[in-house]
């Protein structure tokens, strides 16, 4: 048993860090406090975990913790704040929402409660009246999330919000389940007599659910850095080739954070690499000739991926696509 824990953990940690250092390299690069945002919730989940993990794996810390949490809480109280304010943060960047004042004061709201809890009797009811507070705000907040995706009409082409409202309506189920699941535990599993302490820290439902978002962004951040390492290695190589042509090299440099914002509308989009690759020569202006010619395809093969880039997009011709992607840096919901 033991090793099996010891095998999960690890994996979690592995996992988080991922998430966590790739994030913290392209807020580095691009200073987008997207990835700043991301970065933090993770540095957040891998803390908890390891925190969890001790509990689980060293009986005297497992102990003392515990004791703890049940007199003065105020470790799990910084980090089931901390992480619902990043949560917030990140989804107001997103959405681009107006009203998360009001979500902040109920934070602070839900903060006082959570520090008048240790006043109460040792009970099972303390214990789940100190989770049940934070499972139901993030649940209401997830519920509210999927309402204004929904209803966002900031890009007018529906595409872009078809998987973030799957994303969002798994989310609201893995967060109903995470209210459950604690309640069941607390009830029905952990110990809470004068004599023994026994507490489940451990919520598989939130484990699921953040190895969900660390699946999802791993490939994303992946993608983007993949993508762009060809991009600039195309650029270089045109540079290198036009060394007395210094209008092209200006133009180079002004153009690269153009990089991240492609990148961001193909990942929007669910565009596979050769999708990117036509979507750029579309971008220019060519016809599937040229671009049949550039990429060493046949035309037919183009007309393929034009059409499955015009499918993604929700457009009919090569006109929609443009203002659609005109738009989308317009209004850059992302950031």
């Amino acid at each position: 048993m033991e090793v099996t824990i010891f095998i999960y953990n690890v994996f979690l940690i592995i996992l988080y860090s991922v998430v966590l250092t790739l994030s913290g390299f392209y807020y580095l690069k691009t200073k987008n406090n997207c990835y700043f945002a991301i970065s933090i919730l993770f540095s957040l989940y891998l803390f908890d975990n390891v925190v969890i993990y001790m509990t689980e794996f060293i009986k005297t810390f497992s102990i003392s913790y515990n004791k703890l949490f049940i007199a003065v809480p105020t470790y799990k109280t910084l980090i089931i704040i901390s992480i619902l304010a990043v949560y917030i943060a990140l989804n107001t960047m997103f959405f681009n929402l107006k009203n998360s004042k009001i979500w902040y004061f109920a934070l602070g709201l839900l903060t006082i409660f959570l520090f008048i809890i240790p006043v109460m009797q040792r009970t099972a009811f303390k214990s789940w009246l100190f989770f049940v507070p934070g499972d139901l705000f993030f649940v209401l907040f997830n519920s509210y999330l999927l309402i204004v995706s929904k209803n966002n009409k900031v890009i007018e082409r529906k595409g872009i919000f078809i998987h973030v409202n799957k994303l969002l309506t798994y989310t609201l189920f893995m967060s109903c389940l995470v209210f459950v699941e604690d309640s069941f535990v607390i009830f029905n599993i952990d110990v809470y007599s004068d004599t023994i302490l026994n507490i489940t820290n451990r919520n598989f439902s939130e484990d699921i659910l953040r190895i969900s978002q660390s699946m999802i962004l791993i490939p994303y951040l992946l993608n983007l850095f993949f993508v762009e390492s060809r991009q600039k290695e195309a650029a270089d190589t045109a540079v290198s080739d036009n060394d007395n042509d210094s209008a092209l090299k200006d133009k180079t440099d002004e153009n690269e954070h153009d990089y991240y914002i492609f990148h961001l509308f193909c990942s929007t989009y669910l565009f596979t690499v050769r999708e990117q690759e036509v979507f750029k020569h579309l971008l220019e202006d060519k016809n599937n000739k040229l671009i049949s010619e550039s990429l060493y395809i046949s035309i037919g093969t183009v007309k393929t991926h034009v059409h499955n880039i015009f499918i993604k997009t929700d457009v009919s011709n090569r006109r929609e696509l443009l203002q659609v992607y005109n738009k989308w840096i317009e209004n850059q919901v992302i950031c």
